[in-house]
């Protein structure tokens, strides 16, 4: 019996060898290759980042080229001041023009840069959203995994505490056989066992459903099969302000929140700059023919270049300007209030993980030393009970306790790891542990 209690002392501090282990950054490669919401966040942070270009900003020229041809059938009748006259039927004429033209705005009141700083602003962003859905699928992943390997644990918990049962069922049939006991004996064995029996089929349809929902998160097949680790052990040793200066620094929602804070400080200035003047550069090449059967000219051709600069300043528009600008300032106040609340929310979630955290870590540390004490009971009610100083519902009693327990100490372990976890994203840092 004392191997059973050693095996069981094992269950969640050393990993046990076996093939086609599934480790959780296996899991979390997986899942960011296939997750389709972290797709869909990719294609969006692609999309801001072309749109964050020089010409999307309005810095570069333009540049057009125009060709137009024009064919007429007309009938003439002129009369001339001499006396002359030009009458015809079905005369045909033809006009060709074509031409290059380049404009280039050099000045608009500093507004092609502001839009340039809020496309930048607009990138990040995409790149932020993008961390931030990876960061909620990593979470996601590391819950399940940790609900996969919590599930095995109770498995093999299960399946020890089903070889005691069956252990105890052979040494009270020996009895009976003996004549030392009574065969109620061997029936209460038989239930206690069969009863084991039950608890170790629910738990192990319950680790291969942690197993399938893990699947879902990494976009694999459901019939994808592998094992999850036997360890399930916390880190005791986080420290609050440490974790909370990196989530000053790195936390995903609030730069997001910063970042659309800056977006609208830049459509503020875009709006400004409405009230300088715009100049811009414009240049051209062109070219024309006419050929006509009638009229006063029988051809003409003309080709050449010009350039020139233009000024354009809108002194009153109706007060639009004035309008947008409030509007523009009121929309970076609401989202300067935003990224503040966003700060005291993140505040008030960090300090809740960790108050969660820490009461998690001293459950699991009482229930391993607590643990100690069950196993002793268990130990002495089985030595007592095979010299019959006890009955086995006594010894079976001790035996759930004990199971009790190890069940607390697993669950503990897990919630202690799941609220780790929570930690690590709230602090930014959970794509780098």
């Amino acid at each position: 019996m004392k191997w059973i209690i050693s095996l069981l002392a094992l269950i969640w501090v050393q990993p046990i060898i076996a093939q086609d282990i599934l480790s959780l950054q296996q899991a979390y490669t997986i899942a960011l290759e296939n997750n389709f919401a972290i797709r869909i966040a990719s294609n969006e942070k692609e999309i801001a980042k072309l749109n964050n270009s020089a010409g999307a900003a309005g810095m570069l020229p333009n540049v057009n080229a125009t060709a137009n041809q024009d064919n007429q059938t007309i009938n003439v009748q002129q009369k001339f001041l001499n006396g002359n006259e030009n009458n015809r039927d079905g005369a045909k004429s033809k006009t060709l023009n074509a031409g290059v033209e380049l404009s280039w705005t050099i000045f608009d009141g500093m507004r092609m840069f502001a839009t340039k700083a809020r496309l930048a602003e607009l990138e990040a962003i995409g790149s932020l959203r993008m961390k931030q859905q990876m960061e909620q699928v990593i979470n996601r992943v590391s819950r399940a995994y940790y609900d996969a390997v919590l599930s095995k644990a109770q498995v093999k918990t299960a399946k020890i505490f089903l070889q005691i049962s069956e252990k105890r069922m052979e040494v009270a049939k020996a009895k009976v056989s003996s004549g030392k006991s009574a065969k109620s004996e061997t029936l209460k064995a038989q239930v206690y066992y069969n009863s084991d029996y039950a608890l170790l089929k629910r738990l192990q349809t319950q680790y291969l459903n942690s197993k399938l929902s893990l699947n879902q998160l990494m976009g694999k097949d459901l019939n994808f099969n592998y094992e999850v680790i036997d360890t399930l052990l916390p880190n005791a040793n986080i420290n609050y302000e440490e974790l909370k200066s990196k989530a000053l620094e790195l936390n995903t929602g609030l730069q997001i929140a910063k970042a659309n804070k800056d977006v609208n400080l830049r459509m503020s200035e875009e709006v400004r700059s409405e009230r300088l003047p715009s100049l811009a550069l414009r240049g051209g090449y062109t070219y024309s023919t006419l050929n006509s059967e009638a009229g006063f000219l029988q051809n003409s051709t003309n080709n050449g270049y010009h350039y020139g600069a233009g000024l354009s300043w809108n002194l009153y528009n109706g007060n639009d300007v004035n309008r947008r600008s409030s509007t523009a300032k009121i929309n970076f106040k609401s989202s300067d209030y935003v990224y503040q609340d966003s700060l005291i929310r993140l505040n008030l979630s960090l300090t809740q993980a960790y108050n969660i955290y820490k009461t998690n870590i001293e459950l699991w540390q009482f229930e391993e030393d607590n643990l100690e004490v069950a196993k002793q009971n268990f130990e002495i009610a089985r030595d007592q009970n095979e010299v019959g100083m006890i009955t086995s519902n006594d010894l079976r009693e001790a035996q759930v306790i004990l199971l009790q327990n190890v069940n607390r100490l697993l669950e503990a372990a897990h919630a202690a790891k799941v609220s780790e976890f929570e930690l690590l994203r709230l602090s930014g840092t959970i794509l780098t542990q």
